[in-house]
């Protein structure tokens, strides 16, 4: 550099940065799971690494590797009409159905009964096509986890021999899945069933009998943790 020259101003990695005062609020970027000073979120700042498509917010490369898979609830009633007939004069009040529940995710359907936690094709029990279909939303659980959770599930909570038509049911083990992969839950008229039933004096003097009952619609495959089912 000749004698009385200027060096040119080279900007540092934090002025490109533009990073705001320490004091600055930070908080969570979409799809990350730190938090981001608020600057960044509003433009004023780019992190490396992060794009920005015309007219839309700023992805990670990992959130964009990110796969979306569907997951719908499985309704069936298996009194096949004869609640909504018999419960006003049975129980004193109307049911709309006995309902069985189970959750399609990862293209299976995933169910629990007296012999544990069963998976088949999508309507391939006995029970045959579902009298109504939910729709939970999407989830970001990737097959291979969603196989591991399961394996702990039928390990510890939804073993066979846990099962019990009113307190231990399909119903809970679809209820307690939906919330692992969107973060809802299953609609409150199947949950609260039982409670129904038994709030009533016919309920109550056929529990003895309803408990001892055991469920497990034919035609699926018990789970097994190395290859997702047997």
């Amino acid at each position: 550099m000749r004698r009385g020259s200027v060096a040119p101003s080279v900007p540092s990695v934090t002025s490109r940065l533009a990073l705001p005062h320490p004091g600055a609020a930070a908080e969570p970027a979409p799809g990350l799971p730190f938090p981001f000073p608020r600057r960044f979120l509003a433009g004023g700042g780019r992190l490396p690494g992060l794009r920005v498509p015309p007219g839309g917010r700023a992805r990670t490369p990992m959130e964009e590797s990110l796969a979306l898979h569907p997951v719908k609830l499985y309704v069936y009633d298996l009194s096949k009409g004869m609640a909504r007939r018999l419960s006003p004069l049975m129980l004193g009040k109307q049911l709309d159905g006995i309902w069985h529940t189970s959750i399609i995710v990862h293209k299976d359907e995933f169910f629990y009964g007296s012999g544990g936690i069963s998976s088949c094709a999508p309507g391939g029990t006995l029970l045959g096509p579902p009298d109504s279909v939910v729709d939970l939303g999407n989830t970001e659980v990737t097959e291979e986890i969603f196989l591991e959770y399961l394996s702990s599930l039928g390990e510890s909570m939804f073993r066979g021999e846990s099962y019990n038509l009113f307190e231990h049911n399909c119903n809970t083990f679809s209820n307690e899945v939906a919330q692992f992969l969107t973060g809802r839950k299953i609609p409150s008229y199947i949950t609260d069933l039982p409670a129904e039933v038994l709030a009533t004096p016919f309920g109550q003097a056929l529990r003895p009998l309803l408990d001892s009952i055991q469920i497990q619609p034919p035609g699926g495959n018990t789970f097994s943790r190395h290859n997702g089912q047997s």
